[in-house]
């Protein structure tokens, strides 16, 4: 059962706050401020980190980047701020209980106490920091102490429903329930209004045996809160207790409507489907279970067995064959495959199992109890027998036990975060949750129309860039950009014409230097209409005319890369990918286009042949150091590619695509911690990405990772 607890964030969006010394500081503080009321974090970061610049000596701004950082669910990133703000201002209130909360989150909750009492030092009678404070011994299991907190909070402040529901949920966790429903009641007869209050004494209920009861209870949490999931499914649990099938199935039938990539639903509601006889029904809800979490194995055991009852033998003993290989100490599955390979006719093999079979349950029954520990992944939710009722047994969310398969799964604890819904373009909310692909920021180039993917940051300028396109005939401006817009119809004819014309300058202009910047300009041209084998030769005519134009082979080594990319493309429609790079211990592919096959690895070669000339010439050119960091990832030389970024970031400490491409590699050569304070970089400079991927693959495991490192040293 769902489990219902508070932790107190407060920011003032609005208003308040020490005045500044300057007016567009306090214009940005209070936009930025207001960007955080309205979930738009990645701008609200944006004006913080302007203020920051211009005033690093302020403490508010770090503490409101952090809060932007926090629910974007970078939590190092936040810890990193909150700590820059306390040391500018250690009396900062909030600053502790921020950073108490980013420890929760990084569960250290030890360290989340300290932050409380020194922030609770400053304001002895700080309610939030007490509630918070709570909330980490009970994280920690000292029920005890969290039961004393929130008694004092009660004394100061007697109708406070938080207190009631949190010491509720302390007394429950130290097996008080006398305790913890009085204060369940407490928090239902202070506020009838919200549903908590009746969720977590419906918890106690359900625990106690009393269904009807804890039945009531959710109703009246349901009606105050339709749209609530989680809901639906703990009144299915209830009323799968008081044998109430058919009001079971419409509440999982809601929760799939609710939530319907949660694989718990259609779980649930297909061991009801098998136990009132809908196979069919079930096998499907089970193939929607495995294509959400492909791993589970005891919803593919019953799906085995469902088959096997229906007669569809091949695709039970598939099912069973995987099973037994991750199983093979699990004696049921070698009993079921032995009936199936007797009705496929595998006589020799049917036999096998069934000795198997007969071995494996002989052994456990000398070691009774010895199996179910070394199989077991969880807990089988069998706590008590009330004098009302016997529970039939259920089991946790995230059980795995092979011989919990036929049992409906509770919600565990604190039950589970529902990712929200994005549209395509939108950055506003918790953009950490958008399901996005795990690519590299691709390599830069000169050109007409830059299409820059950061949010809110100034274009990249170069002065020598800007002398060229001053010397060009077009009038168009030129930048440095890795991601271009797409040209129109009648900006392609315009081009088209350019092209002529700039054919007949050169025909006609005989010094270095006007030939040098001609061919560059058309260079680009071509290149803009993709004509990539006409520019790859005019930067090569202009580089041979004048050896010392870095631009040129910049340029060259940039349209080469459009070269290679082009015929792969044309070459991946005809025969199947190569072999992609996989960010460790994941699925996701590392990098833009998957990696180097051989064919294109001399390609690349040529590429980093340009671009170590382009160092040679110009070594402060630090796009340069990222082009050829890029390929290098490509040809997974994954260490040459990080000091590549790094020396590009040397140069550039706001570069953040070199950040972005650092943390991926260095998550991918398994150095997470680094990894993922470069994605914390990335993102507070404007790489949204980035905070999808630290969701996912490295902001809970950094705080432990960095006082493991810090034991070593």
């Amino acid at each position: 059962m769902r489990k219902i607890i508070y932790i107190f964030l407060v920011m003032t969006a609005l208003g308040g706050g020490g005045a500044k010394a300057q007016i567009d500081t306090d214009r940005m503080t209070i936009i930025g401020r207001n960007a955080l009321y309205f979930e738009d974090y990645i701008l609200a970061i944006q004006y913080f980190n302007q203020i920051i610049k211009a005033k690093p000596y302020l403490s508010e701004p770090y503490y409101y980047r952090a809060v932007g950082k926090y629910h974007l669910e970078d939590f190092p990133g936040a810890l990193e701020d909150c700590d820059r703000a306390l040391e500018i201002n250690p009396y900062m209130i909030d600053a502790y209980n921020l950073r108490g909360i980013v420890h929760q989150k990084l569960e250290n909750p030890k360290a989340s106490i300290d932050d409380y009492k020194q922030g609770l030092d400053v304001d002895p009678l700080n309610m939030n920091l007490m509630i918070n404070l709570g909330i980490a011994y009970i994280q920690t299991k000292d029920f005890e102490k969290a039961t004393q907190v929130y008694s004092e909070i009660l004394d100061e402040s007697p109708n406070m429903v938080t207190a009631y529901l949190n010491r509720g949920l302390a007394r429950f966790s130290a097996n008080d329930t006398v305790g913890a429903l009085q204060d369940f009641s407490q928090a239902v007869e202070r506020n009838p209004y919200i549903p908590d209050g009746f969720v977590n004494r419906s918890m106690v209920y359900y625990h106690q045996g009393e269904f009807e009861k804890a039945l009531k209870d959710v109703d009246a949490a349901v009606l105050l809160r339709p749209e609530e999931a989680s809901l639906y499914m703990n009144r299915g649990i209830i009323r799968y207790q008081l044998d109430s099938l058919r009001g079971t199935m419409a509440d999982f039938n809601k929760f799939v409507e609710l939530d319907p990539r949660n694989a718990m639903g259609y779980n649930n509601r297909g061991i009801l489907r098998a136990e009132i006889g809908d196979l069919d029904g079930a096998i499907n809800d089970f193939s929607r279970v495995l294509a959400l979490r492909g791993e589970d194995l005891p919803t593919l055991y019953y799906r085995g067995m469902l088959y096997q009852e229906k007669g569809d033998f091949r695709k039970a003993l598939s099912d069973y064959n995987i099973v037994a290989d991750a199983y093979p100490d699990f004696s049921p599955v070698y009993y079921n495959r032995a009936e199936v390979r007797m009705a496929l006719g595998q006589e020799e093999a049917a036999r096998l199992d069934y000795n198997t079979a007969m071995k494996l349950e002989m052994d456990r029954r000398e070691n009774i109890g010895k199996e179910e520990e070394q199989l077991a992944s969880g807990k089988t939710t069998k706590e008590e027998t009330s004098e009302k009722g016997k529970r039939k047994e259920t089991r946790g969310e995230n059980d795995r036990n092979i011989r919990n398969y036929d049992k409906m799964a509770v919600l565990d604890d604190f039950g589970t975060d529902q990712p929200e819904e994005l549209t395509g373009s939108s950055l506003r909310g918790k953009i950490q949750n958008r399901n996005i692909m795990v690519d590299l920021q691709g390599p830069y180039g000169l050109t007409f129309f830059p299409g820059d993917t950061l949010v809110h940051r100034v274009r990249y300028f170069e002065r020598d860039v800007e002398e060229l396109a001053e010397n060009f005939h077009s009038g168009r401006s030129v930048e440095i950009a890795n991601v271009t817009g797409e040209i129109s119809r009648e900006a392609s004819a315009i081009f088209f014409e350019n092209i002529a014309r700039l054919s007949a300058r050169l025909e006609n202009t005989e010094d270095i230097e006007g030939r040098v910047n001609l061919l560059m300009e058309r260079g680009m041209h071509y290149l803009a209409v993709q004509n990539l084998n006409n520019a790859i030769e005019d930067f090569s005519s202009a580089v041979s005319l004048d050896s010392t134009c870095y631009l040129a082979f910049f340029q060259r080594a940039f349209a080469r890369y459009k070269m290679v990319e082009t015929v792969k493309s044309f070459e991946s429609e005809e025969a199947p990918s190569v072999e992609e790079l996989r960010l460790s211990g994941s699925g996701d592919a590392l990098g833009a286009s998957g990696g180097a096959d051989k064919s294109s690895i001399l390609d690349y070669n040529l590429i980093i042949d340009d671009l170590n000339k382009v160092i040679e010439l110009a070594p402060e050119f630090e796009f340069a150091w990222f082009n050829r960091a890029f390929m290098k990832s490509l040809l997974r030389d994954f260490e040459a590619s990080v000091e590549d970024y790094s020396k590009a970031i040397a140069l550039n400490p706001d570069f953040a695509e070199a950040y972005f491409n650092r943390g991926l590699n260095r998550i991918y050569l398994e150095e997470t911690t680094k990894g993922t304070m470069d994605l914390s970089k990335a993102g507070e400079l404007g790489v949204f990405e980035a905070y999808s991927i630290i969701k996912r693959y490295g902001a809970f495991e950094t705080e432990k990772e960095l006082e493991e490192e810090a034991a070593y040293e």
